[in-house]
């Protein structure tokens, strides 16, 4: 029995380490389901409709603390993210762009990190990317109080009003949303980053 269980535990493992780190996006809107979305967990936030994100204040990489609600009235990017993640390395770029393109106008990409090992692994990795927005450092507090992030990269979209708007697991279709963000902070489409 025991020469059977281990190499059932093994392809458990193996399963869920694929699992846990997806590059197809899956995504819940506030409003409704998208066609390929994930089906809503009752237990997380985006899947309650208007619900209000989870107020949090974490430590940041740069030494300082970041409080969510500080940032009300900006759309605010929440990216759970780690260094070993080869869909969340993917995606840096675009979201670089993102936050230096429209920070000025009132939104903020912030990149929670769920690295265990800490500033000193997740420092020289954000150098060597060059990442402009905030990296606040989340023991996993954050990401239960969101539900329990089971897959990344995973990203919640925050409006104005602290209320989560859309969840996207997998890779962050930046030029999807550039639009919308563009819209809901009334930048003219013209408007060169």
């Amino acid at each position: 029995m025991k020469q059977l269980l281990t190499p059932l535990l093994m392809l458990a493992m193996l399963v869920l380490g694929l699992a846990a780190c997806s590059d197809a996006p899956a995504t819940d809107t506030a409003a409704a389901g998208t066609a390929g979305s994930t089906p809503p967990d009752p237990n997380t936030p985006a899947s309650t409709g208007l619900g209000e994100a989870p107020d949090f204040t974490l430590p940041t990489l740069a030494g300082d603390s970041l409080r969510l609600s500080d940032l009300r009235g900006q759309i605010v990017v929440l990216n759970f993210w780690a260094t070993w993640c080869a869909p969340c390395i993917e995606e840096i770029p675009e979201l670089i762009k993102l936050h230096d393109e429209l920070n000025p106008h009132g939104l903020t990409v912030l990149g929670v990190s769920l690295d265990e090992e800490g500033p000193d692994l997740i420092k020289p990795f954000t150098d060597r990317f060059g990442i402009t927005y905030p990296i606040p450092l989340d023991d996993g507090a954050v990401a239960e109080a969101y539900g329990g992030i089971w897959a990344l990269p995973t990203t919640y979209v925050i409006d104005a009003e602290g209320q989560i708007v859309q969840r996207v697991i997998g890779l962050f279709p930046v030029e999807e949303m550039r639009p919308q963000f563009r819209e809901m902070l009334n930048v003219p489409a013209e408007t060169a980053p």
